[in-house]
């Protein structure tokens, strides 16, 4: 594809593709969205729009503007797994072209260009935009800051301070304490180093940082207001210490309380669920994170440590971006794939860079062709591993599926090899690659994954409505839940296909079981054993419907559900 302005179309147009497709139809992925998604849920039907609120996803909130977003999303468009994941799409689609609109000023239209099509056919920037976390959301926040930053170093006016403190306030309403992190050790860096760093005392931190932070002051206070109205109710008057202290000692854990220890204490001192990692793991992921611009990744690691020796005035810029969006969190006991997601930008920047050496003919080869050849190795693995997992794992039925997927990428793989030497031609097909391969993923791992046991939550559901004779009244009951299955995503699918749902042990279970109500059974396999005898007991038939699901927190052991009904009208 020779007309530069052509590609660029096809890569937008793959990018909003790859962001929509299958989005309606593939269930929640992970606890997070199912949690985030019922915030929003309560949110809309309570009216309390400060407190997310949601049954088992206390360690699942934080501060509230993804869920606002969310809840906006819901009303518009109904509650729905394409709605849900709307804000997420959006939010990437302004990240890219952030890095474009205002990367261009300071690097070059061409970098600026480069650099976001390099994002928009990566991994993980496309991946956030698929998964309705907060982490897309606060990427953009990130990214709008830290770029308005940059362009207020070079052209102090107030547009480029209001982007910045409005990257900030956003930033904080979405996850707290990460943004601040990244601007502050940015902001720093250049103070210390850029030699305009007198501009930066024109950002004026003590007038207008207390400015970005007022929506989060307010909100705290309406949380603390919240909390303080229930105690009111019950007669108890404390004060905010009290409070405070409460909270601490294992009653009822409020948002505020919980918020400074688990995402803050907890963290810096150690961290939560077992998210932790070596020195590295951050390199790993931001690989994994580039693996389809693997040939331009060494390089850019390359230069990004030969810069540190003598620094011009941009890529002080981005270096300093590097230090606190990914060279912080490696020091950091606590690690999860998303905290480096903020340097991504700076990367795919700097990769532009040096990938306009080498339209100049100033690129180290050597490099090149090593990362030519690990980018064709690994492809080839993907092109064999794929189809033979999908085969081993889950049956031939997934061939259908993924040896077309192979084909595609093994005429792919061709192509970049065949344009090796050919400047724009190999990133053009490395942009090509990226976003067709992403597609496939959703297009043909994606139905794999969600026809397996890996994602039965909403298949349980489904069959629960069948052997109610697709009653949407019927009275549904979890009984017999081991601690794998308490899922969120069981709940969401509940409350959206019944309204609502009951927990029950065994003879309060068998009790409404053998009333006249229709009634559904969700049976888990703590209690399945109890369940066969008490039917026994009582002389009725015991015949319900077993449904496979694997754990992905306990090594795909199995954790299965059987639902059975009455089906009485």
């Amino acid at each position: 594809m020779k007309s530069p302005q052509k590609f660029v179309l096809v890569i937008v147009l793959m990018l909003i593709v790859n962001l929509l497709w299958t989005n309606h139809s593939v269930s929640l992925w992970d606890e997070d969205e199912a949690a985030y998604a019922g915030f929003a849920i309560n949110m809309i039907e309570t009216s309390d729009w400060v407190n997310p609120e949601y049954k088992w996803s206390d360690i699942h909130r934080k501060t509230p503007f993804h869920f606002w977003t969310i809840a906006l999303s819901f009303k518009i468009f109904g509650i729905n797994e394409f709605a849900l994941r709307l804000p997420s799409v959006l939010a990437i689609i302004l990240t890219c072209l952030t890095v474009f609109l205002f990367g261009k000023n300071i690097f070059g239209e061409k970098s600026a260009l480069y650099a976001s099509i390099i994002l928009a056919t990566s991994i993980q920037v496309p991946l956030m935009g698929k998964i309705a976390l907060t982490d897309a959301t606060l990427l953009f926040a990130q990214t709008l800051s830290v770029l308005s930053l940059f362009n207020f170093l070079n052209n102090p006016t107030w547009k480029w301070n209001f982007g910045f403190w409005f990257g900030i306030s956003l930033g904080i309403l979405t996850k707290g304490p990460p943004i601040i992190i990244l601007t502050g050790g940015i902001w720093l860096i250049l103070f210390l180093f850029h030699p305009n760093r007198k501009n930066l005392i024109k950002t004026h931190p003590w007038f207008y940082g207390i400015i970005a932070l007022l929506p989060f002051i307010w909100w705290c206070y309406l949380s603390y207001s919240h909390d303080y109205a229930l105690w009111e109710k019950t007669g108890i008057n404390i004060a905010f210490e009290e409070w405070w202290q409460i909270e601490k000692e294992g009653q009822k854990i409020h948002l505020l309380p919980f918020l400074w220890e688990w995402y803050i204490m907890k963290r810096i001192g150690g961290s939560v669920l077992d998210q932790t990692g070596f020195p590295g793991y951050h390199f790993i992921v931001l690989t994994i994170a580039f693996i389809t611009w693997l040939p331009y990744w060494l390089l850019t690691i390359l230069a990004t440590f030969k810069k540190l020796i003598k620094p011009t005035e941009k890529n002080i810029l981005l270096i300093s971006w590097i230090i606190m969006g990914w060279f912080f969190w490696e020091f950091m006991n606590s690690k999860l794939p998303s905290y480096s997601l903020a340097a991504q930008p700076a990367l795919a920047l700097f990769m532009a860079i040096e990938i306009s050496k080498r339209e100049n003919q100033q690129l180290n080869k050597k490099w090149l062709q090593t990362g030519l050849t690990l980018y064709a190795l690994i492809f080839v693995l993907i092109i064999i591993g794929v189809p033979f997992s999908g085969y081993y794992f889950f049956g031939n039925w997934t061939l259908a599926y993924l040896i077309p997927m192979s084909l595609i990428l093994t005429l792919l793989l061709t192509q970049v090899v065949k344009n090796r030497n050919k400047d724009l031609m190999l990133f053009q097909y490395l942009a090509l690659t990226g976003a067709i391969f992403m597609f496939l993923v959703w297009a043909c791992i994606s139905p794999v994954l969600e026809k397996s046991a890996v994602k039965s939550f909403d298949q349980v559901i489904e069959a629960a409505y069948n052997e109610s004779g697709q009653n949407k009244n019927a009275r549904i009951i979890f009984t017999g839940f081991d601690i794998k299955q308490t899922k969120i995503s069981l709940i969401f699918y509940a409350e959206k296909q019944f309204g609502k749902y009951e927990e029950m042990h065994v003879p309060e279970a068998m009790m409404a079981f053998n009333n006249k109500q229709n009634t559904v059974l969700i049976i888990g396999q703590k209690y399945i054993k109890d369940y066969e005898i008490a039917f026994k007991k009582r002389g009725i038939p015991f015949n319900p419907q077993k449904i496979l699901h694997r754990s992905t927190d306990d090594s795909l052991k199995e954790h299965n559900f059987w639902v059975i009904g009455n089906n009485k009208d």
